[in-house]
């Protein structure tokens, strides 16, 4: 058992939006009205993120932000029926709940989004220490590169005795926080932001390991590269390996890295190590791969357990 508390519960510092996705019915023609349909859902890296661990039945809490307007009393509420605490999240003054509105052609293929996160920005180490009764019992905290550096930096620096987990979003965002990496216990980059953090051109098995290396030297205790349809290549230390679940039978990319992300910390709290980990995780973002929602409404630790059961029958 690599961590273990009496009542476990994962405190999550991240982004919390609506998604708005509109799609067309018939090929797009710009500058006219499209008829076509318009879903609106709770999303957001941080908030995905602290759903899925719920599902798998562990406590979760989201510390963030939405603003004083029906769409912030929609996230909030939706969040707190999937069974996350949101009682930690503050309701701003003036900025509206942050919103991503991404517009579909006929293919279900995305032709542009625009993301209005101005909310997120304006949080502060103030907020921390007002929320640090709770992010100090966490049995895990998880961070997304969404809330701003200083934030993060000092998140970093004052709860360095507890498990900090790293999602980082993107290419652009990760970049900005080279310098904070090896402070996190895990971090789950991609093919491309390993490359970034480590200065190494993956190419082979023999490029990712030494990549690895160089993050784990960083101070990094775990770490998992995502590679897509190959899977995930893990490492912490001592055991290394590529692990990729068969079968996928993909309907949507939308959510797999955050069930994964979900999945790793699950790992941590109650698996026996990281090839177990990089086990169950991947079989918590295959169960999201196979909906057509950001968050399945199958994810649950049981049926990880038995999907993964299945695989070796």
């Amino acid at each position: 058992m690599q961590y273990r508390s009496a009542q476990p519960f994962v405190s999550v510092i991240g982004g919390l939006n609506i998604d708005l996705q509109g799609s067309s019915v018939n090929p797009l023609v710009f500058n006219d009205s499209n008829p076509g349909e318009i879903v609106m859902s709770a999303g957001g890296v941080g908030r995905n993120i602290a759903e899925n661990i719920s599902k798998l039945n562990i406590h979760s809490k989201i510390l963030s932000y939405v603003g004083n307007d029906a769409l912030g009393d929609f996230v909030v509420n939706k969040s707190s029926l999937s069974g996350v605490d949101t009682s930690f999240i503050k309701k701003h003054s003036h900025l509206p709940t942050s919103q991503y509105l991404s517009v579909l052609d006929d293919n279900n293929d995305m032709l542009v989004s625009i993301s209005d996160m101005r909310i997120i920005e304006e949080m502060t180490i103030q907020d921390i220490n007002k929320w640090n009764l709770t992010i100090e019992q966490s049995s895990a905290i998880v961070v997304d590169t969404n809330i701003p550096i200083p934030v993060i930096e000092y998140l970093t620096d004052k709860y360095s005795n507890i498990p900090l987990f790293l999602d980082p979003v993107s290419f652009a965002k990760t970049s900005k926080i080279l310098k904070l990496i090896g402070k996190f216990h895990t971090v789950k980059p991609n093919r491309l932001e390993t490359e970034l953090i480590s200065g190494v051109k993956i190419t082979d098995n023999d490029s990712m390991l030494k990549a690895a290396k160089i993050i784990f030297d960083m101070g990094c205790k775990q770490i998992f590269i995502t590679l897509g349809e190959d899977g995930v290549f893990y490492y912490d230390g001592e055991n290394f390996g590529q692990y990729l679940h068969k079968g996928v039978n993909m309907i949507s990319a939308n959510g797999a890295g955050d069930a994964f992300t979900a999945g790793v910390v699950y790992g941590f709290l109650k698996l026996n190590g990281i090839k177990e980990t990089a086990e169950f995780a991947s079989a918590a973002a295959v169960i999201a791969l196979r909906s057509a929602n950001t968050i399945s409404d199958d994810l649950s630790e049981e049926r990880v357990k038995l999907l993964l059961k299945e695989e070796t029958a």
